[in-house]
């Protein structure tokens, strides 16, 4: 099976072929174990395969278990695939859970405040902005455009962003001093 790997790295199409089917059965029951979804335990099963083939050139020439390697990778990429679905999942449910009326971005801001008192001045405070000064405010806090991008993308001169984002942030200071004050 060694000499398969090999061959296999040279290019040999016949060598492949036996490695997956040597291997396939034994991969897909490992695989199977860990995610307990047919489905997955395949799809994982042939983009290791691909990956193989398409990277063969690089890969260990040295290899001395192939079944072994093949469940480390196969164990990583069933990982990272239930990782990307959580993740995924996890996004999905916030999006729900979310008012879509007011850009996500401002929902963010307010959370990372540490107590309710200053989340509810910090959404009045946000509420006083203009449209363009909290466009303008997500571009370069939340998308981390520069001031030149950001004045390209909205048709701005760069010196027209500079004022806008700092009477924004003056502002937004201003109202909630005011009413840690009130």
């Amino acid at each position: 099976m060694i000499n398969n790997w090999k061959d296999m790295q040279g290019g040999c199409k016949t060598a492949f072929l036996e490695i997956y089917q040597e291997n396939y059965h034994m991969l897909f029951s490992y695989g199977f174990s860990l995610t307990k979804d047919k489905d997955i335990t395949k799809d994982c099963i042939q983009e290791l395969f691909m990956e193989i083939w398409n990277t063969r050139c690089s890969l260990n020439k040295e290899v001395s278990n192939i079944r072994s390697y093949l469940f480390t990778w196969l164990r990583r990429k069933i990982s990272r695939t239930q990782l990307k679905a959580n993740r995924n999942k996890a996004s999905e449910e916030f999006s729900a859970d979310t008012d879509h009326d007011e850009p996500s971005y401002l929902e963010l801001l307010i959370a990372f405040q540490s107590t309710e008192a200053k989340k509810q001045k910090l959404a009045r405070a946000l509420e006083n902005l203009s449209s363009k000064q909290l466009e303008i405010i997500r571009l370069k806090f939340f998308e981390n455009l520069s001031y030149s991008e950001i004045a390209e993308k909205t048709s701005l001169a760069t010196r027209t962003v500079y004022n806008t984002i700092h009477l924004a942030i003056q502002q937004l200071r201003t109202e909630i001093l005011a009413a840690r004050h009130a």
